[in-house]
């Protein structure tokens, strides 16, 4: 049978396992003490941060500087690492066969041929698109000599 108690705040279990009442005590007393223990340690690992921290300061270490260093630590341990290596070979052997591919095909006849395609339709589009201003512009310039001295908000004086 199994008894769940409170004592001080805690919750104890009693299976009844033979230990004497002074056992119980002495086994208390000292959870109490290093319980003490530690929020001692606690007050002295703060009181040791802000210390760091002051030292930090003076020194002209700022949180910026330290996160920077750990940020460059961290980034050399990634490059050291034997899975970064082999990561950046790979990646490396792959670009170089899709430069060599993307070179073939440059140089092939069909993208040449293509290409050359493409120029000639270009050149014939800007000539058509020129030719088509300038048409614009012309009727404009006739239409104008008429019609904008009546209208003082036009455009085409």
């Amino acid at each position: 049978m199994i008894f769940i108690s409170a004592v001080d705040g805690h919750f104890v279990s009693d299976t009844l396992n033979g230990l004497s009442e002074a056992e119980k005590e002495l086994i208390r007393e000292e959870l109490k003490k290093t319980d003490e223990e530690i929020n001692t340690l606690r007050q002295v690992l703060v009181a040791r941060q802000k210390h760091a921290a002051d030292l930090k300061r003076k020194l002209g270490i700022s949180p910026l500087t330290e996160l920077t260093a750990d940020i460059n630590q961290s980034l050399m341990h990634v490059k050291e690492s034997q899975a970064y290596q082999k990561t950046s070979e790979v990646v490396a052997g792959t670009a170089d066969t899709v430069k060599n591919k993307w070179n073939d095909m440059r140089n092939s006849s069909l993208f040449k041929s293509f290409e050359s395609k493409l120029g000639t339709a270009y050149t014939s589009a800007k000539i058509a698109a020129s030719t088509s201003i300038d048409q614009i512009s012309g009727i404009a310039k006739s239409s104008s000599g008429t019609s904008s001295h009546n209208d003082p908000t036009s455009p085409f004086k």
